[in-house]
């Protein structure tokens, strides 16, 4: 028998679905967010442990996300709202968020699936290292079991904004494969449901995002992107850095914009990574 047989498996560095979507965004900014998570997470009164980023003090700066995005030529967006059928049933919400859906159930359609509280309403996936909380589990026709994500927003406006639809792709597949992890089947599709809060639901809509082999295998790819990226590179560019929580808390040192008084202004990369033009 080899040495490596008797080696315990490596531990995956454990991901959510928000982490593949901020990696997209910025690696840097990822890398920032599990800093403040260990450190939010370390017991009170507990002695310091000195923590770091992995992203190198001498890095260069990236145009564009090192993560390719999934493909989104093909969604069809259906105007209005989703229609749900006396056979549909909710079976997941996520805590807090019962106020949110502009789906009404009839109370018979409410039927927690004990399946999703193993771990506390929290869905985990132990092979991919993956684990999060989708905002809704419908099963609909045929016993087929779906996630569905709500986003209060304008379906077409700020594409590339903080709820720009790939990153909400991107969530959906993630939700997506939690489902199949916990329920052993994998779900054909995801819903994306906006409800337009801003325009008095003048624009509401939804997509059905397909999850077959390709968009299975992407997630993996992803997953792996992120893993075997031993620099987190950041991608400064004002539509990132405005919407980055560590940015305005003043920890990032490549932010190509900065929050202050009210006012986005422009700010000068650190002078250690000299000239960087932004596209």
């Amino acid at each position: 028998m080899s040495l490596n047989a008797l080696a315990p498996p490596v531990a995956l560095e454990h991901l959510t679905p928000h982490d593949l979507v901020t990696y997209f965004r910025c690696p840097h900014e990822l890398e920032l967010a599990h800093l403040r998570r260990s450190t939010a997470a370390a017991p009170t009164g507990a002695a310091p442990v000195a923590l770091a980023v992995r992203t190198p003090p001498d890095v260069v700066p990236l145009r564009r996300s090192p993560l390719e995005p999934p493909s989104t030529a093909s969604l069809v967006f259906n105007e209005g709202r989703l229609d749900v059928f006396p056979t549909d049933a909710l079976v997941y919400e996520d805590a807090g968020e019962e106020e949110e859906l502009p789906v009404l159930f009839a109370p018979g359609q409410v039927q927690p699936d004990p399946a999703f509280q193993r771990h506390g309403g929290n869905l985990v996936d132990d092979e991919l290292g993956l684990s999060g909380r989708p905002d809704f589990i419908l099963r609909r026709a045929g016993g087929v079991v779906v996630p569905l994500e709500y986003k209060g927003t304008h379906p077409f406006h700020d594409l590339h904004g903080t709820h720009g639809r790939t990153f909400d792709v991107i969530q959906m597949l993630a939700e997506c494969r939690l489902v199949e992890a916990v329920t052993g089947r994998r779900p054909p599709y995801g819903i994306l449901l906006y409800g337009d809060v801003a325009g008095e639901g003048a624009h509401e809509g939804w997509f059905q995002i397909p999850y077959g082999d390709r968009e299975a295998g992407w997630m993996r790819y992803a997953l792996a992107t992120v893993r075997q990226d031993a620099v987190r590179p950041p991608v400064p560019a004002e539509r990132n850095c405005a919407s980055c929580p560590p940015h305005r808390d003043g920890l990032c040192r490549y932010a190509a914009a900065r929050y202050d008084g009210g006012d986005l202004l422009r700010d000068r990369l650190h002078r250690q990574l000299g000239q960087f033009h932004r596209p």
